[in-house]
């Protein structure tokens, strides 16, 4: 296998090299040279200008025609460097010219029919001696000192071999693996970009590219954009719709149009290939590959303007003190791995040494042992010998450290996803401890509240007779002594005996009905903890409901600014169903949870609505709960783990359904995409961790062989389905449902 990365001699400068390049004699005419590097590029000038006949190519090759000959080999233009034009004298390299040369001459509005070429070329360009010590590093190092895009090659003769261009380096470095795929478009990408409207005439694009010494232009118009975190309404932002090029001023020039006439949107290329600024730089690199560009465009989420990456972006990775930062990180990386193994070995010896001692003990099996100590030794020495020869060769050489980063870069990824997915189960965890500890609270405080309220209770009826009693008593003393004394007759009127008459079985009913409500509301504590029903059994779903809404009735009702929710139960005859109560109860409260919040600004505008006394119909705030049964017929996969499914025999299969539906605003298709990932969630920052609906799907899909579904559009209100056996069994085993379950089946449908 090819390892990742650049091996030593793919950095080698004479990979770089292009032999197939274009040469003119001094005394061209210009519009020749236009003419050349618009269309014939392939083809070579001789002394005396351009016409049709055939002319030797400076490429090596026997024999060569200009486009428009017939039967006659032709190089591609991709064979052959483009943007440049060396001149040529008696075999001698006497000046170049580039398309930068050509947009420069447009913008100062020079005539180009009357110039030769040896009056605006570059004089005395630089160049390279062709060597084996040279490298890429030394090409892009002559780059930057020179602010320059094309470097000849020159013999020991003086003579030009080829050029080296930032496209030829990109070509010649492919893949470009390990750096980058460690690097961002973000990283590198141009953000002081050159851009004019569509409207702009092609003579100011070139003066643009000369003033600012670039070899493009972006064509935007402008959009309007909605700010979200700030009051202000709209703001205006640059939207790429096409690119000008030094190439299209050059064909352009070649045709002999007027550049002033010329709009940008007549003339720009289209459509973009675009990046994201968190894209690899691999990506870029591809992507110009594939599509035969030398930019690309950077756009925001917005698909707003935001920068450029051209081929010099991509080179920006070899720069050689990133490169050596890598290589230090990668050299700590392989020190740290080296003295693990040195314990490792020292570990190895210490069970040798102890295995030596127990030999007198272990006579029987002496020579065995004695064998594997030695191989495991011999095996370790060799190891250690290599891994400090691989030291010393990955201190000395450059490759070896950039296939070891490669294997170290996909343990970290893998190391990453790891602790990426540790990270989310011990989150979960955490999730469902705080609801085990919520359930022993909620128990604990049912169990604790449950005495006392017994003894009231059972004690009311009690106290009911006994002041009964008591008045019918008090009565007889009025009827028998009708003429109280003056004390008696004091404290009578003093604490208003016949008010307290009427008022104190009235009491005594409130009372008995505060009672009735506390007990009422310890038992739905118990039914919804269900501490004592860990284990899975068939248990009646409705009173898990019930319990639920119970603990949430606080919320239900209304209060100030927010009207209250109407729950409306439609119960099917749903039979006892095996299940974990406790979970499922937690599943219940999540989504009513959720769909009371998605209700929240119904429940304001009702307020608003009836106090303005609008004549527009809002509809109330309303959740609706649905149960009832699913007859499932032949065969249908059923999943039961994450990673495989299986399919039911050809049998009746009997769900429980359980649809809450609330009529609130609703979800776009991405949210209702993503609901059930875990850490997704649409809820202002501190409202909701994103587990709720995540733990819900574990529950009812992993732990009950069951099903939920959300169904949800903008404006239409929300719907949670939720599917689970009735008998449990039935998909642990894989046989057919039991008979009295089948009895069941023409008594309960959907």
């Amino acid at each position: 296998m090819q390892p990742n990365g650049l091996s030593i001699q793919s950095l080698a400068l004479t990979h770089a090299i292009d032999t197939h390049f274009l040469t003119v004699a001094p005394d061209t005419p210009l519009v020749d040279v236009l003419a050349l590097m618009s269309q014939f590029r392939s083809c070579m000038l001789r002394d005396g200008g351009l016409n049709q006949e055939l002319y030797p190519a400076n490429t090596g090759r026997d024999k060569i025609a200009c486009v428009g000959q017939e039967k006659e080999a032709i190089f591609e233009a991709t064979d052959t460097v483009d943007g440049c034009v060396l001149v040529m004298e008696q075999s001698q390299l006497v000046g170049i010219f580039t398309e930068r040369d050509i947009v420069r001459l447009t913008a100062a509005g020079i005539s180009l029919k009357s110039l030769k070429i040896t009056e605006v070329m570059t004089q005395l360009p630089v160049t390279l001696r062709k060597s084996q010590e040279h490298d890429v590093f030394t090409a892009l190092g002559l780059f930057r000192q020179h602010r320059i895009r094309h470097l000849p090659i020159i013999d020991e003769q003086g003579q030009p071999v080829g050029i080296v261009t930032h496209d030829s380096i990109r070509r010649a470095l492919q893949p470009v693996n390990l750096l980058t795929r460690l690097r961002y478009v973000k990283d590198v990408m141009t953000t002081q970009i050159i851009h004019a409207s569509v409207k702009s005439s092609v003579l100011n694009l070139a003066k643009l590219m000369t003033e600012h010494q670039v070899s493009c232009v972006v064509i935007t118009q402008e959009s309007e954009q909605r700010e979200v975190n700030t009051q202000t309404s709209n703001s205006q932002v640059k939207i790429p719709v096409g690119i000008v090029t030094e190439r299209d001023i050059v064909q352009f020039q070649a045709l002999e149009l007027d550049l002033s006439r010329m709009i940008a949107q007549d003339v720009m290329s289209t459509p973009l290939f675009c990046l994201r600024p968190s894209d690899s730089l691999w990506d870029a690199h591809e992507d110009m590959h594939r599509h035969h560009v030398r930019r690309l465009i950077v756009t925001g989420s917005d698909g707003e303007l935001v920068g450029i990456v051209s081929q010099t972006s991509l080179l920006q990775v070899l720069n050689p003190a990133d490169m050596y930062g890598v290589i230090e990180v990668l050299q700590h990386v392989v020190e740290e791995r080296t003295a693990e193994l040195k314990k490792t070995n020292e570990r190895l010896r210490h069970e040798i040494v102890v295995r030596e001692q127990a030999e007198l003990a272990l006579l029987e099996a002496h020579d065995q042992l004695k064998i594997q100590v030695e191989e495991r030794t011999a095996q370790l020495t060799q190891a250690n010998a290599q891994l400090q020869q691989d030291i010393q060769e990955r201190q000395r050489v450059e490759a070896a450290l950039r296939q070891s980063e490669a294997k170290l870069r996909n343990q970290a990824t893998k190391l990453k996803l790891t602790l990426q997915e540790l990270h989310s189960y011990q989150t979960q965890l955490i999730q469902t401890e705080k609801m085990s500890a919520l359930g022993l609270l909620v128990a604990g405080v049912a169990h604790e509240i449950n005495n006392p309220i017994n003894f009231i209770y059972g004690n009311i009826a009690y106290a009911s007779q006994y002041i009964q009693d008591i008045m019918d008593l008090l009565q007889l003393y009025e009827q028998h002594y009708p003429q109280a004394i003056a004390e008696i007759q004091e404290q009578s009127e003093k604490i208003d005996l016949d008010f307290v008459r009427s008022d104190l079985p009235k009491l005594l009913n409130s009372m008995k009905l505060g009672a009735d409500r506390i007990r009422d509301l310890v038992l739905s504590l118990r039914n919804f903890s269900r501490l004592d029903e860990a284990e899975m059994k068939f248990v009646n779903l409705h009173e898990g409901l019930d319990s639920t809404l119970l603990i949430l009735q606080n919320q239900l009702k209304a209060t100030t600014g927010r009207s209250e929710i109407t729950v409306i139960k439609e119960y099917g005859n749903l039979p006892l169903v095996e299940c974990y109560p406790g979970q499922l109860n937690q599943v219940f409260m999540n989504l009513l949870s959720n769909a009371i919040d998605a209700l929240e600004e119904l429940r304001i505008l009702n307020v608003q609505c009836a106090t303005c006394n609008s004549q527009h119909s809002i509809p109330s705030p309303t959740i609706t709960l649905r149960t009832g049964i699913k007859e499932v017929r032949g065969r249908e996969p059923i999943p039961y783990s994450p990673s495989c499914v299986r399919e039911t025999p050809s049998v009746s299969t009997l769900l429980a359904v359980i649809q809450i539906v609330d009529n609130g605003s609703g979800m776009t298709e991405s949210v209702r995409q993503r609901l059930f990932d875990p850490f997704f969630t649409t809820k202002a920052v501190g409202k909701g961790t994103g587990l709720g609906l995540s733990i819900s799907y574990q529950i009812v899909v992993k732990k009950h062989g069951g099903q939920i579904e959300c169904i949800s559009a903008p404006g239409q209100g929300t719907e949670f389905v939720i599917e689970i056996p009735i008998s449990q069994r039935n998909y642990s085993t894989g046989f057919t449902i039991d008979s009295l379950q089948s009895s069941c089946v023409k008594d309960f449908k959907v």
